[in-house]
């Protein structure tokens, strides 16, 4: 940026100079500024036609700056791009295996530190969805998007096609068009899709470590895992628990981790973590691991798993900077709505608390959202010391009724501490990467539903119990520690 603006300095200073002497006659300091042979005469002969020359000098400069500048800014600075990549259809329908290859596609340029990528299932359910479909750049806020297709005979895979759009302005450009009619038949469809991962993020200017899985997977393993994921994806094609499917995905993603050993560098990183921990209880160690993951995986589960480590340690403007980069990754997702606006409520950011919760009613039509939002209103105005059960029988019924099937993971367990039915769990339900200080969701501290699920959370889950250190994500402590968390970062 100086450097530009030194360039842009100098010229005007030349042209200035050489203006002033064509007025004025003959000037000493132009002469030794200027030491091109041809200028000097120019401005010794100021009337051979001296401000035309002038004139188209200065032109030429300011055109090679502009080249210059578009030529090799674009891989020097950060960028502000967000991607989403659509689903992938074979031969023109929606097939296990093509959905399933678009979805490892995605994971795969995932792993860029420069793009944020938006998760599958919200990407899926707004193209699969005619009636938000045609507003899907503004509905996943993306700026550019992937999409392709499979070609194949009798069984056979002949080819990928795919194209990378940027859809930030008012007539979409195309910036990638690849026709892949050179198909080589003995590379399997990982090393297809590492190849198209470089391409897309090279027509990006994506200058992070363009890193792919480390592991090399057999041909019909790899082939198999990525239907079984895309016979998943279809299952729920039509799903209205939209919120649900995020958490059950990354469920589904789990188990086919232990069953194949298949797995995203990111993914599996953190799970490892986890393990990890479930057997040390080494909670700085832990999330030290889960700090360096969120940054250096920015799209990946591990910013999400630092956002509750930040909540659970009451490490708030942490927990709200994570949760609204998850937002961003999942646009579709009333719950990560739903954690921005409880975090702004205990910020005192009534303002900030509406919106999000304004964002989540637009995402998902949900009674947990609705039940939270009365619940809101009572906590604002400080009216219900403690929420009881009968203050709306009617709200409070449709949340028992959605934690009995329609909620999943972490809002599944706050849920049913709400209504008082934590202890019908197993443990193994419980997320044990999370370390359980703080009260769910628009509960108090006192709340008499806590103390009692919090006693519960100590006997059968060892995080629960185990010891919190004041140092914990000092790093939060940092402003600028936090704002360089996910920023796109120059190249070395």
């Amino acid at each position: 940026m100086h450097s530009n603006l030194g360039i842009q300095t100098s010229v005007i200073r030349c042209y200035c100079l050489t203006i002033v002497h064509w007025r004025v006659g003959k000037s000493k300091i132009a002469r030794d500024y200027l030491s091109d042979h041809t200028l000097r005469n120019l401005i010794r002969h100021p009337s051979k036609h001296g401000f035309f020359y002038a004139t188209f000098f200065m032109a030429a400069v300011v055109l090679g700056s502009v080249l210059i500048y578009s030529l090799f800014l674009p891989q020097a600075a950060p960028k502000q791009i967000t991607l989403a990549v659509l689903p992938f259809p074979e031969n023109g329908e929606f097939t296990p295996l093509s959905v399933g290859f678009s979805s490892a596609l995605r994971d795969s340029i995932a792993l860029s530190r420069d793009v944020a990528v938006v998760d599958t299932v919200s990407t899926n359910s707004v193209m699969w969805n005619p009636d938000r479909a045609p507003g899907m750049s503004h509905v996943l806020a993306i700026t550019h998007f992937v999409d392709g297709e499979l070609h194949s005979a009798e069984g056979k895979l002949e080819r990928i096609d795919f194209r990378v759009v940027n859809v930030s302005h008012p007539n979409w450009q195309e910036v990638l068009n690849v026709v892949d009619v050179e198909f080589d038949e003995s590379k399997t469809l990982q090393s297809r899709r590492d190849d198209i991962t470089l391409q897309v993020r090279s027509a990006l200017y994506d200058n992070s470590s363009l890193r792919t899985e480390p592991v090399q997977y057999g041909a019909a393993e790899y082939r198999e895992y990525l239907a079984t994921l895309g016979e998943w994806l279809l299952r729920y094609k039509d799903s209205s628990l939209l919120s649900s499917l995020h958490e059950a995905y990354y469920a589904t993603k789990k188990d086919l981790f232990q069953t194949t050993n298949i797995a995203t560098q990111s993914s599996r990183e953190l799970w490892n973590a986890v393990a990890l921990f479930e057997e040390t209880q080494d909670a700085i160690a832990f999330s030290e691991t889960v700090w360096n993951l969120a940054g250096e995986y920015p799209n990946s589960l591990a910013v999400d798993t630092l956002g509750s480590l930040a909540f659970d340690v009451q490490k708030l403007r942490l927990a709200e900077h994570t949760w609204l980069r998850v937002a961003r990754l999942q646009p579709q997702s009333a719950f990560v709505a739903l954690n921005v606006a409880h975090v702004r409520r205990l910020l005192g950011d009534s303002e900030g608390t509406d919106q999000a919760f304004r964002i989540a009613e637009l995402r998902d039509d949900l009674d947990i959202v609705r039940y939270f939002r009365v619940l809101d209103g009572y906590l604002a105005n400080d009216v219900l010391h403690y929420i009881v059960e009968g203050f709306d029988q009617t709200v409070f019924d449709k949340l028992r009724e959605a934690s009995g099937g329609m909620l999943r993971g972490e809002f599944l367990i706050s849920a049913s501490i709400h209504i008082g039915s934590l202890s019908s769990h197993r443990p193994s339900e419980i997320e044990s990467a999370k370390l359980w200080r703080s009260p769910p969701l628009w509960l108090r501290d006192d709340d008499p539903r806590w103390t009692e699920s919090r006693d519960f959370l100590a006997q059968h889950i060892p995080s629960a119990s185990a010891e919190i250190p004041t140092k914990l994500l000092s790093k939060a402590e940092s402003t600028d520690g936090m704002a360089q968390l996910f920023a796109p970062r120059r190249p070395e």
